[in-house]
């Protein structure tokens, strides 16, 4: 089974567990702006295969491009992906490309609003403590590269979030 999901970064500051002394005033940086870096994530239970792909928003065409990637990725092998009920993962267009690749790949969705049930969701919250949360990004490229230093270490340390993938498996 693959778990499918997306997430937004922002390259403002997110407040994570912090501390300021007392009685001075605390200062962080900011930009005020929304400057925001959407990804699509997958990752195969058991084994904790991770794959990640960038892109600039998420619709039926950017979630069939990363779909085509995991494709390639886990051929010759059955992809069973467990996704949300995001409207584009429903969409004509899918459904169609589903069709085309029934062989290979073959979605199963999960019920609404059940976050919960997705192991993607506790990625993307490691990911956020680990390269996100409390920190400034001057730039967009070095939020991008705090996201993926995260995503690489997940890839070649699959140990480090096991107990994030216990309940599901």
């Amino acid at each position: 089974m693959v778990f499918e999901d997306e997430a937004a970064f922002r390259q403002d500051v997110t407040l994570f567990r912090s501390w300021f002394r007392k009685g001075e005033k605390s200062y962080l940086p900011t930009f005020g702006q929304r400057n925001t870096q959407h990804v699509y994530g997958a990752i195969s239970l058991p084994g904790a295969r991770f794959s990640y792909r960038f892109v600039e928003c998420c619709n039926s065409s950017t979630h069939r491009d990363f779909l085509e990637v995991l494709v390639r990725k886990f051929w010759p092998q059955k992809i069973f992906l467990v996704e949300d009920n995001a409207r584009y993962h429903k969409s004509p267009e899918m459904a169609s490309w589903f069709e085309a690749y029934r062989r290979e790949i073959e979605p199963w969705f999960l019920p609404p609003y059940s976050p919960e049930f997705n192991p993607m969701e506790s990625l993307w919250g490691y990911t956020r403590r680990q390269g996100t949360h409390n920190h400034f990004f001057p730039s967009i490229y070095e939020l991008i590269h705090s996201v993926k230093t995260v995503f690489r270490n997940i890839q070649h340390h699959p140990w480090l979030v096991q107990n994030y993938l216990k309940p599901y498996l």
